[in-house]
């Protein structure tokens, strides 16, 4: 043992000293961050508030070269109101302005390999239709090229327009849908993780991910069920524009891909751009969409007043507070149990995009859905993309429910399960040794299996949840537990489907779902609203955490996201749908 003399006295002071220095530098580079980042928001705010104004006539451009967002990414907060990215309620409602605002002679949209999904076209398709029929404006749509797992969504936004011009360099490669499902229950056996996932509901077909290496007859029926709706939702706005059959149009896109002059020849395109044309050079003054709509955007004098509250992602626990992405539930209880009690919001428009999550997370958001009727203010559901499972749960007591032809809804169904690595860790040279208390005090352990007993017990908890969440749907639709189970089983179905089976009230979009707040607040049906923003805005922290999680170096190392998800699946309950990729 070494004997070490302790440091001089003034050495230590030194020492204690350049600690404090040392502190006092980096308290003293936090506020300056601070101080950049408010001085940057005013600057902003600024030259928004002296921007020149919108000219005596214009032309609207609407950039689709990515799909417009329901929410708007953390940074934008910094932008107060400038919307260089406008939301997909934005988009929307700025394009049904225009269609009264004589300053506007057209729209010009340009369309890229980043949109869209078929909701959102379908949304953005029907806006642009509605500004048709109502002015008989002209709307121009542009793109390099139509292929891609988005190029029939955008080509679906395409159909709405007046003229379609297409690139010579580009190619017209919609050539139908596609449902893409993996599994992966050979690849663990090899690897040595052991699957075990229990469900209810002959569709509740998720865990197949995790424990076949094929889909069983249910999933492949309630798959190609799904891919017929979507693709005839699909095709059914395209078959209009061209002025043929459903099955016209399925037989030419078996065709496909054309280049750009056969698709002209086809009727496709009505104009194919010469090599040296600019795809997003439009002619005569133009604004684009995003500024029109901070630029029109006020709130309407006296206009009742609606909270537009949104729900993006898989529903967490009630204890995953401050999580980096999903539906934390405490925040998105919090925020309508705001608007239920705040008087001078007449109204809540509630937007889900989820695929669903914990029933913990989905009863704990359910149950404030439940009280805005109890406390007789109404709560309008608008179901984006995806609103199954544990996102129907919350929905299924809204006073009236929207979903897009498109939405993947309904999964009413349970599964549990976990992932054990005891075998895979063993492969690599590590054993883990625990110790526990307890029969069951392992459960949630991610290297020991579960047995039989413990398997049982898990059984009879997905099958209590299953009641429960029949018995909750019934009570919100007005309808018996049979026939909620008759429609549930875990089966997804679109927003088309659902409407069929009772499960939705109504089909569209923004639109509708305003329309339909219109309605229950008894106003006519152009009367102003004035939509406010329901959610949080994000803190400080937050805002610091994202823009510095986005410069992280180490980025790269995070897991990818199928793998993060198979992590997500260790918890012993779930409300989910299966993980279908539409191409």
């Amino acid at each position: 043992m070494n004997n070490v003399p302790p440091r001089p006295l003034p050495m230590r002071l030194l020492a204690f000293l350049w600690g404090l220095i040392r502190l006092a530098v980096f308290f003293l580079g936090v506020i300056l961050l601070i101080a950049v980042i408010l001085g940057y928001v005013a600057f902003r705010r600024l030259e928004f508030a002296h921007s020149k104004p919108l000219p005596a006539r214009f032309t609207l451009v609407l950039n689709l070269t990515r799909q417009p967002a329901d929410i708007p990414p953390p940074e934008q907060w910094l932008k107060f109101g400038e919307a260089v990215h406008p939301t997909l309620a934005e988009t929307i409602m700025a394009i049904d302005h225009a269609a009264h605002d004589r300053r506007v002679r057209g729209i010009d949209i340009r369309l890229g390999g980043g949109c869209c999904n078929l909701t959102g076209a379908e949304e953005i398709h029907n806006a642009i239709a509605r500004f048709r029929a109502a002015t008989g404006r002209p709307v121009t749509a542009r793109a390099m090229s139509f292929d891609g797992s988005s190029g029939l969504g955008a080509y679906v936004i395409a159909s709405a327009a007046s003229r379609i011009e297409l690139s010579q360099a580009g190619d017209f490669g919609v050539t139908g849908l596609a449902l893409a499902t993996p599994f992966a229950g050979a690849a663990l056996q090899t690897i040595g993780v052991d699957a075990q996932f229990e469900h209810i509901g002959a569709y509740k077909t998720y865990p197949q991910l995790f424990t076949r290496s094929s889909p069983s007859k249910a999933n492949v029926k309630m798959l190609n069920s799904l891919a017929d709706s979507l693709y005839a939702s699909a095709l059914a706005p395209i078959a209009a524009r061209l002025r043929q059959s459903p099955d016209q149009v399925k037989a030419l896109l078996d065709q496909a891909p054309f280049t750009a002059q056969a698709a002209q020849a086809k009727g496709l395109v009505d104009a194919v751009l010469p090599l040296t044309a600019r795809v997003d050079d439009f002619p005569g003054p133009q604004v684009p969409l995003g500024r029109y709509a901070a630029d029109t955007g006020g709130h309407p004098a006296k206009a009742p007043k609606v909270a537009l509250i949104i729900g993006q992602g898989d529903i967490g626990s009630p204890s995953d507070e401050g999580s980096a992405s999903g539906i934390e539930p405490r925040r998105l209880a919090r925020e309508l149990r705001a608007a239920i009690d705040d008087r001078s919001v007449k109204a809540i428009l509630l937007r889900l995009d989820t695929p669903g999550g914990t029933v913990t997370g989905s009863a704990m958001i359910g149950a404030e859905v439940a009280a805005a009727a109890a406390a007789h203010k109404p709560l309008i559901v608008s179901m984006g993309g995806m609103d199954a499972s544990g996102g129907y749960w919350i929905s299924s007591h809204g006073a009236k429910l929207i979903a897009d032809p498109a939405t993947l809804t309904g999964s009413i169904g349970v599964l549990g399960g976990k992932l054990s690595f005891d075998g895979l860790l063993r492969k690599i040279g590590i054993s883990v040794t625990t110790i526990t208390r307890g029969a069951n005090a392992g459960l949630d352990s991610p290297v020991k299996p579960w047995n039989q007993a413990q398997l049982a017990n898990l059984m009879t908890m997905l099958n209590a949840d299953y009641q429960d969440f029949v018995n909750w749907v019934a009570s919100g639709r007005h309808m018996t537990p049979a026939q909620v189970n008759a429609i549930g089983q875990g089966r997804v179905w679109t927003g088309a489907q659902a409407k069929q089976n009772g499960l939705v009230d109504q089909l569209g979009g923004y639109h509708a779902a305003l329309d339909a707040v219109r309605a229950a607040l008894r106003l006519p049906v152009h009367a102003p609203l004035d939509v406010v923003n329901g959610n949080e805005k994000p803190t400080l922290h937050e805002l610091l955490t994202t823009l510095m999680a986005r410069s992280n170096p180490l980025g790269m190392a995070a897991l990818p996201p199928g793998l993060r998800d198979i992590m997500a699946l260790a918890r012993p309950h779930m409300l989910e749908m299966p993980p279908i990729m539409i191409h």
